[in-house]
């Protein structure tokens, strides 16, 4: 599934009682269907590592870098949010894009996983987080694929 691109040109906005103008920083956003919460969480990590660097996921690629990670939040929403965050941290402090993981613990408030990556030092995209509302998660356990989420990331034009 390929990256949506919400906005890559920023925009002015007029706001009530101010005469300047305010500038909104771009977005890029994706979108993950699945059918559990560690596909989920899988494929929103791929799709994010293929949104830093376009078609960087390949199963037989070697490995660089091996983390750990551990993230807990209130619900599966935040976690998701947290985790992504978390793993676009140590993209920026590594400069590593994180495309696989292996789960060893996940529910819905706790993961416990390795994450595997490569190296990089010009990234497509350099996103920087995800905003505060930056995730829809919808979870639909009467349909085929339950779990959907639309994800929005800030990014930085300049790389």
């Amino acid at each position: 599934m390929e990256p949506q691109v919400v906005s890559k040109t920023p925009r002015r906005h007029f706001r009530k009682n101010i005469s300047s103008l305010e500038l909104v920083k771009p977005k890029i956003g994706i979108t993950v269907e699945a059918s559990s919460l560690q596909e989920l969480f899988k494929k929103s990590l791929k799709n994010m590592a293929n949104t830093l660097k376009s078609k960087i996921y390949d199963p037989t690629r070697h490995t660089d870098c091996i983390m750990k990670i551990e993230v807990e939040a209130l619900n599966s929403k935040n976690l998701l949010k947290k985790f992504l965050n978390q793993v676009l941290e140590l993209t920026h402090e590594h400069h590593t894009i994180f495309c696989t993981m292996y789960i060893e613990e996940l529910t819905e408030n706790k993961i416990n996983a390795q994450l595997f990556g490569n190296w990089f030092d010009v990234f497509d995209n350099k996103l920087k987080s995800i905003p505060e509302n930056g995730i829809i998660l919808i979870i639909d356990k009467e349909a085929l694929r339950p779990f959907n989420s639309s994800i929005i990331f800030n990014y930085e034009n300049e790389l």
